[in-house]
């Protein structure tokens, strides 16, 4: 796919990203960061989290989010990385999912984003990264739109939302919501739903195998985006944003961060990754950890 004349820059930072991803691969080719489960009471819910602690300061902190529906498994090749490179990285398992509590009726993306917040107020943490992965992105806008003064910078990973997605309709729901179908057909539909054509079939085949989705948090998910409009956490507030789209993605098309680069201009950040798709961190760890971790550097919480 050639991009767009107007997302040159946006391919000089992407071929930017590659040669520092080249770089980070030597750096981290064995990563030691190991995750620590913890639960955290709120008050209103108990939430698991994930946790990756870097070897020295833990000021610099991500709290992340998965997609829809899904757990920290998500982020189980990037999280460790971003800890290797001196982040305070967890995870969060929202409601209903991987023994997390709290209602799941009548649900907002602001009662959410306030989930969020609750667990950085319970580590003490007055300003922190956001980071959502494909659904999650939209809880991450909503919180970065409510909360501005408590986030340093928000990263999007294989963030939709705004472009109708370009899979066959019902394909995904399938692949999530059917725990039966066989191993065979679960690869087929993660390939043409998560995974670039270029991927190795052996990811996919640890991907389809290793497959877990709580279909009640999905539903609530679901609900609270349907109970949001759009234009209240489209935006993701005012401050600095990263993009990061692998360039295969046919669930969150590209044109997703096209648009949202012509609307926000210089505060967005805008990365493509070729031979990628919906699961670009699981694809391409470096690559995305590299573009990730030049913009957090920019912008830095303390």
């Amino acid at each position: 796919m050639s991009l767009p004349s107007s997302h040159k820059l946006s391919a000089l930072k992407t071929a930017a990203a590659f040669s520092l991803s080249a770089l980070f691969s030597g750096l981290f080719s064995s990563a030691v960061a190991e995750p620590v489960f913890r639960t955290i009471d709120i008050g209103h819910a108990r939430l698991n989290v994930v946790e990756w602690l870097p070897a020295d300061s833990r000021d610099e902190l991500i709290l992340a989010l998965p997609g829809s529906g899904g757990d920290y498994s998500r982020y189980q090749r990037l999280a460790p990385l971003l800890a290797e490179a001196g982040y305070h990285t967890i995870v969060i398992n929202q409601r209903g999912i991987m023994g997390s509590s709290g209602s799941l009726e009548g649900l907002t993306l602001s009662d959410l984003a306030a989930d969020v917040v609750a667990i950085a107020d319970s580590l003490q943490a007055e300003k922190f990264h956001m980071m959502g992965w494909a659904f999650g992105n939209r809880t991450a806008r909503m919180l970065a739109t409510e909360y501005p003064d408590r986030v340093a910078s928000l990263t999007l990973i294989a963030a939709g939302g705004l472009v109708p997605a370009l899979t066959e309709p019902g394909e995904l729901s399938r692949l999530l919501g059917e725990t039966d179908l066989p191993l065979a057909e679960k690869i087929r539909l993660a390939r043409r739903t998560l995974f670039s054509p270029a991927t190795d079939d052996l990811l996919l085949q640890d991907y389809a195998m290793n497959l877990r989705y709580w279909p009640d948090a999905r539903r609530a998910q679901r609900n609270a985006n349907l109970n949001t409009p759009v234009k209240r956490w489209s935006a993701g507030g005012e401050g600095p944003v990263l993009m990061v789209m692998g360039e295969d993605d046919l669930t969150a098309p590209v044109e997703n961060g096209y648009l949202m680069k012509q609307r926000h201009s210089e505060r967005l950040e805008l990365i493509i990754i070729p031979e990628a798709g919906h699961a670009v961190g699981l694809e391409k760890p470096y690559e995305a950890l590299a573009a990730i971790v030049g913009f957090l550097a920019r912008n830095q919480a303390h």
